[in-house]
């Protein structure tokens, strides 16, 4: 009898915690963005987003607004306001809140042709820096001192 209960015990403990896991999973997002889909036009230039390792997100007032590129998002934060930007890592295409990322502006193609990029790593975003002869900062600091196309 008293291995019926442990096993009882143990069972509803079991389905207790799936059900935690499974709930935890369907919620909310919390304060992050959706994921970004390819093939959405940018809320800036209308240009579809294909290459996700430039595309960028933030919300204004209810809506997330994606970008093909960042400096797209940098054109669009001078004339609306809205929460902190969210930029694609260059290299895993993982959403990064803007304070995590490190903007990388250099001479490579991307989508708008300014060459802008984000990196989660900024060992990574300087030795990029030094072939595309480029300079590395934060999002606030590029944003400062961008022409945006």
């Amino acid at each position: 009898m008293r291995d019926r209960r442990v096993a009882s015990a143990l069972l509803v403990t079991l389905v207790a915690l799936v059900l935690a896991v499974a709930a935890a999973g369907c919620g909310a997002r919390g304060d992050g963005p959706p994921p970004i889909r390819s093939g959405a036009a940018c809320a800036r230039c209308g240009m579809s987003i294909e290459d996700l390792k430039f595309a960028a997100t933030r919300r204004v007032e209810t809506k997330w607004r994606a970008y093909d590129s960042i400096e797209c998002l940098i054109g669009d934060r001078a004339r609306l306001e809205g929460g902190p930007a969210w930029l694609t890592d260059y290299e895993s295409k993982t959403l990064l809140p803007e304070a995590a990322a490190w903007v990388l502006h250099g001479d490579f193609p991307s989508p708008m042709g300014g060459g802008l990029a984000a990196f989660a790593d900024r060992a990574t975003a300087e030795s990029l820096a030094v072939a595309t002869h480029g300079a590395v900062a934060r999002l606030a600091d590029v944003a400062a001192t961008w022409s945006a196309p």
